[in-house]
């Protein structure tokens, strides 16, 4: 018999959200959550990973037409999410505080700096690359217009 991956790992997300229980109040123990990694690379993965698990990075962001192109829902307030390692390995566990929409050349200094990455500038720079590499693996385009998916959140369990 050969073993499912995929079953595993949905396993090892249970198991994990089962261990935040202590973190999470009661009447949302049952609440689904989502699972995922930073970026498009196991380096920006751990990187972003890291300054999250020191409580640096407290917002992130995605381009709307990722979310259309995966055929998923951007998240809510309030919704919990499991942050994995690049190979899914859970890390830890966060709670979006707000998700809003703003286009990419309205994103606010503020919000760039919780995201934990260096400064306004430096955080655009970095951004356009991604999100220019991401449209075109989409099929799509990035300009400044480009909608993006703001989301600020809190570390409710880290594995230490």
């Amino acid at each position: 018999m050969v073993d499912n991956p995929l079953r595993e790992s949905d396993e090892k997300l249970e198991a994990f959200w089962r261990s935040c229980w202590d973190y999470v109040p009661a009447q949302d123990r049952n609440a689904s959550f989502s699972s995922w990694f930073f970026g498009d690379s196991p380096e920006m993965a751990d990187d972003l990973l890291a300054l999250v698990m020191k409580d640096q990075k407290t917002a992130t962001c995605g381009a709307l037409f990722d979310y259309e192109h995966d055929n998923e829902d951007p998240p809510e307030d309030g919704s919990y999410h499991i942050l994995t390692d690049f190979d899914g390995n859970p890390r830890c566990l966060i709670q979006m505080t707000s998700v809003s929409r703003a286009a990419f050349k309205d994103v606010t200094e503020d919000f760039a700096l919780s995201e934990g990455e260096g400064s306004y500038q430096e955080w655009q720079q970095v951004h356009e690359e991604f999100f220019t590499r991401r449209a075109a693996a989409t099929g799509n385009s990035f300009t400044p217009d480009t909608l993006l998916v703001l989301e600020r959140f809190k570390l409710i369990y880290p594995i230490k």
